[in-house]
């Protein structure tokens, strides 16, 4: 999809990835983009941000499990192209980790995707047009186990948008889920891993819109995981396993 002249939506943009995309969106010459963020003190950063900049950026207040949020959202008129950032991580076994933690990951990471998806696609599909991003992780192919319910998650999330994309491909809609390795964020600060700036990860999935790609993988890393997974997936898995926070 051409991004110019486009009114997007992101989740998740008030800090890392959502921030980062939401601002190059708007540098890349969509007509509007709305930023949503939960917390106030979010939202007025995001103003003395993009007025600072000068960039067609509009915060909203957007909790993706929030009804009433989800449901003002869906009330600015029509959105061309949906991104699902928002998401939530928590470290440690499935075992012992709290288990409100996985359990908010999958409210915010995979039902909050679902959520917005399913308030925004009719009118995408009633205008026969359209843009669903879902922000996965290559770990969502396999999991690492140092986060574990957060990959299964995301895992999830890469599984809807398969069934989204079934379902929406002949209405005009693409959807595609994009899957980065480790990115350098708050989020990821407990891992010991390679990480990739926001900004490069931002400037790759702009390019997989514009090429309405279908679930790429995002940087070399990512893109190792996918051929490990390919040509040694029980090698691929142990490796992973001796990863540590």
């Amino acid at each position: 999809m051409d991004i110019n002249n486009r009114t997007v939506l992101v989740t998740g943009a008030s800090r890392g990835l959502g921030r980062t995309l939401a601002f190059a969106l708007a540098k890349a010459g969509a007509k509007e983009v709305f930023a949503g963020a939960r917390k106030p003190e979010d939202i007025e950063r995001l103003k003395r941000n993009a007025t600072t900049m000068g960039t067609s950026l509009t915060p909203i207040k957007l909790d993706v499990t929030s009804d009433e949020d989800i449901e003002a959202a869906a009330r600015l008129g029509p959105i061309d192209m949906l991104i699902n950032n928002a998401g939530v991580a928590g470290y440690g076994n499935p075992v012992s980790m709290n288990l409100d933690a996985a359990i908010e990951e999958m409210s915010v990471n995979y039902f909050g995707a679902l959520r917005m998806t399913r308030a925004l696609a009719p009118a995408m599909i009633e205008r026969g047009e359209g843009t669903i991003v879902n922000v996965a992780t290559a770990f969502a192919k396999i999991n690492l186990p140092i986060v574990g319910t957060y990959c299964a998650s995301k895992a999830a999330l890469l599984s809807l948008g398969q069934a989204l994309r079934a379902y929406l491909a002949d209405k005009g809609v693409h959807v595609m889920t994009v899957m980065p390795a480790t990115i350098d964020t708050d989020m990821s600060k407990g891992a010991d891993v390679p990480k990739m700036t926001t900004e490069f990860v931002a400037g790759e999935i702009l390019r997989h819109i514009r090429e309405e790609s279908i679930d790429p993988p995002i940087g070399e890393e990512a893109q190792g995981v996918l051929e490990g997974l390919k040509n040694d997936p029980l090698g691929l898995e142990k490796m992973l396993s001796k990863i540590r926070a």
